[in-house]
């Protein structure tokens, strides 16, 4: 039963287009890079508002959450997903890097970015 779900696991992913996840990604880091221009904080891979590592894990999160539309477990997966968002959101807060603040922009910003390419894509 494991194999059956990991297989339709598996074929689901098969059938979206790995460009569509790349470019919700790519998309991210240009629009944090181009905010971290506008608002003159940090350099545009380092420190700064937002972070550009929470905007890629929540829009990795995000990407998952919407390639797993009609597979079981969807809700335990993208609830891992999630918190390994988090887990790398906490490391930038903690390591000083960044502030709470820059950090939730950033996850915001990753999963609106990748929401509005999978929407426009469909």
């Amino acid at each position: 039963q494991v194999a059956d779900r990991s297989s339709k696991l598996l074929d689901r992913l098969a059938t979206v287009p790995a460009e569509l996840t790349l470019i919700a990604l790519v998309l991210t880091t240009i629009v944090v890079i181009a905010t971290k221009a506008m608002t003159g904080s940090g350099t545009p891979l380092r420190g700064g508002l937002p972070s550009g590592h929470a905007a890629i894990a929540f829009a990795c999160w995000m990407a998952v959450t919407l390639i797993l539309d009609d597979v079981d477990h969807r809700f335990l997966i993208s609830s891992v997903t999630f918190i390994m968002a988090l887990l790398v959101a906490q490391t930038r807060v903690e390591s000083g890097i960044h502030s709470s603040t820059e950090v939730l922009y950033g996850g915001l910003l990753g999963a609106l970015v990748a929401l509005a390419v999978f929407q426009v894509a469909q």
